[in-house]
């Protein structure tokens, strides 16, 4: 079985090789391979950047909103602090799921509640 994806350092290597076997083995040629192999490298380092910041701001919210309902974070409260950061990220990771199905029943139920609401105000 042949894997179907190359790492950067395969596709580095397959292009060096088709330079070094060309007949005009040129070093601009070469240093171009080279120099689109540091621009992915740069490009990979750019994306994880992003979404350890991302994942940064998560856990900063999760334990604003731990001080907020508690105050300030105790041994005692340690246990709350953790679950609200575990809960953004794993809202993280369930960022490419797709939306949850409104059904009808959750529609006519948010509306009786609404009317009642209006009611008693």
């Amino acid at each position: 079985m042949v894997n179907k994806f190359k790492t950067r350092k395969q596709r580095l290597e397959d292009r060096l090789n088709a330079v070094i076997t060309d007949d005009t083995q040129d070093i601009n040629a070469i240093l171009d391979v080279v120099d689109t192999y540091e621009k992915d490298n740069l490009d990979t380092i750019d994306k994880c950047k992003r979404a350890k910041g991302l994942e940064l701001k998560k856990i900063n919210g999760a334990l604003k909103q731990s001080i907020d309902a508690h105050g300030p974070i105790t041994k005692v409260l340690i246990g709350s602090a953790s679950k609200r950061v575990y809960g953004s990220l794993l809202l993280l990771e369930e960022k490419g799921k797709p939306l949850p199905v409104i059904s009808v029943r959750y529609i006519a139920i948010a509306f009786i509640m609404g009317i009642a609401l209006g009611f008693l105000f």
